[in-house]
């Protein structure tokens, strides 16, 4: 059995100089690297036949955090704080993520892959969680805090997935997001919530792993519970390697 193939979503950003670059933060490749697998990046500007060439090759995805999903995709109320639109993006994610959810394949999806994911099944968002949930926990962790600061205990469902892998059924974690799920999809089975009944994590019921968190496990890498994630989705794409 070789090394599984990992392939990551990227966003777009620019470097010092303005010069575009491809943005995927390292963490996620460390993780991927760390469960034993080979990470390989999926840019957004490939075309269908190019992302459908590249998905031959791989053995599981990971749908990577970045900024929001333009709302117009599901209905979204428009405010302020959304920022970053990527349309090249959503278009490379969206047929991926329908693509994958009739495949057998592996995928890990986190924070806005969580949340595209349940777009592209046809769920909703809050567009600004603080806003749009009364008394919510706080989900925006201010940018000068510790990427692996614990903002807020989740509460996991004893009969899922996660916690098979997590092992716990409450779980202290990180946030760094301003928008969330807010009608799930159909297809998708609530698996973790917050202290606000706030959506935490989901499952793509009948695949072998097709699991979502809000939360970046990728920057909590000292953390048991993290690891077991990251190892359970390797070693479950190093079954199609």
């Amino acid at each position: 059995m070789s090394l599984p193939l990992i392939g990551i979503t990227a966003g777009h950003s620019k470097n010092p100089h303005g010069l575009p670059i491809i943005h995927l933060l390292r963490t996620y490749v460390d993780s991927t690297i760390a469960a034993g697998g080979v990470p390989v990046i999926i840019p957004s500007e490939l075309s269908e036949e190019g992302w459908r060439l590249l998905y031959t090759k791989l053995d599981g995805v990971i749908f990577s955090g970045g900024a929001d999903i333009d709302p117009q995709l599901f209905g979204g109320v428009p405010h302020p704080a959304i920022y970053g639109i990527d349309s090249e993006r959503d278009a490379l994610e969206i047929p991926l993520i329908h693509h994958m959810a009739d495949d057998n394949k592996p995928f890990l999806a986190i924070c806005r892959g969580f949340q595209v994911l349940n777009v592209a099944l046809g769920g909703t968002l809050y567009t600004h969680v603080s806003d749009q949930i009364p008394n919510s926990a706080q989900h925006d962790t201010p940018n000068d805090q510790p990427r692996d600061s614990h903002a807020h205990d989740i509460q996991i469902m004893e009969d899922s997935r996660l916690a098979e892998i997590l092992k716990k059924p409450i779980l202290s974690v990180n946030s760094w997001h301003h928008q969330g799920v807010k009608e799930v999809s159909p297809r998708l089975k609530v698996t973790a919530h917050s202290p606000d009944g706030l959506v935490e994590g989901m499952e793509l019921e009948d695949h072998p792993f097709g699991i979502a968190v809000q939360w970046h496990p990728e920057w909590m890498p000292e953390d048991a519970s993290m690891k077991n994630l990251f190892k359970a989705f390797v070693d479950a794409a190093k079954k199609n390697s």
